[in-house]
């Protein structure tokens, strides 16, 4: 299918975790959007899709040139390939367009055994550089969605160098581990996050012991990260597809992320302090900040929740007159 992109020639892909926040990426202006059934992908905790409405909704998508790609993106055990093989088979059948795959023997299996399969290679192989870009490239993938922590000037060298498709997040959380692959719940609760589990044990509160005493606060929990300042230099360096994180989020958040990205994007890459302020209002952790790519501490240990936007500050609190409805 034939993809009918915004002005500058860039994708827009947005997240969505059940119908609902499907169409209203579809409505906001998404170029693409990713998803997951009910088994083998990242975000096993929320509704995702089932093969029933998947269908109607691809056939919708496909309709206004919106391209849908399926999260593959756990790892596979041997027991389980039959099962991960017929989902393929459903979501082909569905006319699904690309599939996001962390497992490489997973993704030689696909590219053996359906002819023409699109695959992306997940951020959570954590690829970084020019010579792991190549090495997925030789195994049939067709793009790659870089690790957050990957910096503009190997985002460069990798376009450079190789003819291989680029997909980058611009909005939404950040892992504390790199790229995504945590262990922590694993180790504690047997609910590895590479198997869809993740019990975000990162955001809950810890102390810190130090040489001056303790330390307490939400010291694992990382804050979001906002991207707008930095898209014309991400789509410069080579950067094919602009990623907003948060399938497991309200429609609300979805709408207006794929609203204020859809518009900076068709402006040349402009916005306003309003638009970030918009951005805020639907989620927002630990203040911002851009990704990687400046010197900002990425840790927020004052909460680890949606802080929303400061409207003000109390001063005071007075007691007041008490007064009954319906009474003197």
């Amino acid at each position: 299918m034939k993809r009918i992109l915004g002005t500058n020639g860039v994708e827009l892909l947005a997240p969505a975790g059940n119908l609902q926040s499907f169409f209203v990426a579809l409505n906001s202006g998404a170029d693409a959007i990713y998803l997951g059934a009910s088994d083998f992908n990242a975000r096993g905790n929320i509704e995702n899709f089932s093969f029933e409405n998947l269908k109607d909704a691809v056939r919708q998508a496909h309709l206004f040139g919106v391209r849908v790609y399926l999260t593959l993106n756990t790892l596979i055990l041997d027991e389980e390939i039959e099962k991960v093989l017929e989902v393929v088979r459903k979501a082909l059948d569905a006319k699904i367009d690309a599939f996001i795959v962390q497992d490489i023997g997973l993704a030689y299996l696909l590219s053996k055994k359906f002819e023409g399969i699109e695959l992306h290679a997940s951020t959570q192989m954590g690829i970084e550089n020019l010579e792991g870009a190549e090495a997925l490239k030789s195994i049939g993938f067709k793009r790659i969605v870089l690790a957050r922590e990957t910096p503009l000037s190997e985002i460069r060298r990798i376009k450079d160098n190789l003819d291989t498709e680029i997909e980058y997040f611009i909005q939404g959380a950040l892992c504390v581990s790199f790229s995504g692959n945590c262990y922590l719940c694993s180790l504690l609760a047997g609910a590895s996050g590479n198997r869809g589990r993740c019990k975000q044990f990162c955001r809950l509160p810890y102390t810190m012991k130090t040489g001056n005493g303790e330390k307490k606060g939400y010291l694992l929990s990382t804050k979001d990260f906002c991207m707008l300042p930095k898209l014309k230099e991400l789509v410069s360096s080579g950067v094919d597809s602009l990623k907003i994180e948060g399938r497991a989020r309200r429609s609300a958040y979805v709408g207006q992320a794929v609203t204020t990205y859809r518009k900076a994007i068709d402006n040349d890459f402009n916005f306003n302090e309003q638009d970030i302020a918009n951005l805020k209002k639907v989620f927002n952790r630990g203040d911002y900040i851009p990704g990687y790519f400046g010197n900002d501490k990425i840790i927020y240990d004052k909460t680890q929740n949606h802080m929303g936007v400061e409207i003000g500050k109390v001063v005071a609190v007075k007691n007041g007159k008490k007064f009954i409805i319906g009474g003197k």
